[in-house]
């Protein structure tokens, strides 16, 4: 995968906990920490879910091999 999915993805991690931050009004440290796993972990969840959504079409013979790239 090309370096630009990998700075994208960041960007739009940091700017997301940056949003949330601001608009549950987090201020120290840790909170923010707290709120930059969440957004981490609920973007490997839809990742996870789209892939395992894909695999699943693939076996079933929906769709074939590699169609989510």
């Amino acid at each position: 995968m090309s370096p630009r999915y990998y700075i994208v993805t960041t960007l739009l991690v940091l700017a997301a906990t940056a949003g949330i931050s601001v608009w549950k009004q987090k201020q120290t440290t840790r909170e923010i920490f707290m709120v930059f796993c969440q957004v981490l972990l609920g973007f490997v969840v839809i990742v996870a879910v789209v892939a395992g959504f894909a695999k699943l079409m693939e076996v079933l013979g929906i769709a074939q091999s590699g169609f989510i790239l």
